[in-house]
């Protein structure tokens, strides 16, 4: 009977960490490659039926992007365009610009996606507060918005559709 449990635990565990990694390597993938990032803070969400659903993955700002952002602004972003997955259309982010988000993104308290990620209390305060000032960077693109905050070295990425 042991070795029974500790097989379906094994299984367990295994299946877990696949999926853990297959989530890393997907949701990393719609970050631009620019922006180097080291590991996920937090990626959750809700699907439906047929793919659609909405969620985000949270990640921690490399280092060595977090000074190149303090050191070049606004103009880190300029080449910024294109996630690490494709340069195709529906890869392709708009021009960045420096927060405050859009009152649209707020109006509910959190923006579709970041609302029914899962993320803790603590995580969105770190995430919601320095979107409405000066100091951050954000972008989108089609059923997705994404987020650099340098102060806190978290980069937000949302999705709804």
């Amino acid at each position: 009977m042991k070795k029974i449990v500790k097989i379906i635990t094994s299984i367990i565990i295994t299946v877990y960490v696949v999926c853990s990694v297959f989530n890393y390597y997907w949701y990393s993938g719609f970050i631009p490659a620019k922006i180097e990032i080291t590991y996920a803070i937090h990626i959750g969400g809700v699907s439906g039926i047929i793919r659609e659903g909405c969620g985000a993955a949270i990640f921690r700002l490399s280092d060595a992007t977090a000074d190149a952002i303090s050191r070049k602004g606004f103009d880190f972003f300029n080449d910024a365009l294109y996630s690490r997955k494709s340069k195709d259309r529906y890869h392709t982010y708009s021009s960045w610009k420096e927060t405050p988000v859009p009152s649209s993104w707020t109006s509910e308290g959190t923006w579709p996606g970041l609302g029914c990620s899962g993320a803790s209390r603590s995580l969105l305060s770190q995430i919601l507060l320095p979107a409405s000032k000066k100091g951050s960077y954000y972008s989108s693109k089609y059923e997705a918005e994404i987020l650099v905050i340098p102060s806190f070295k978290l980069v937000v990425f949302s999705y709804f559709g």
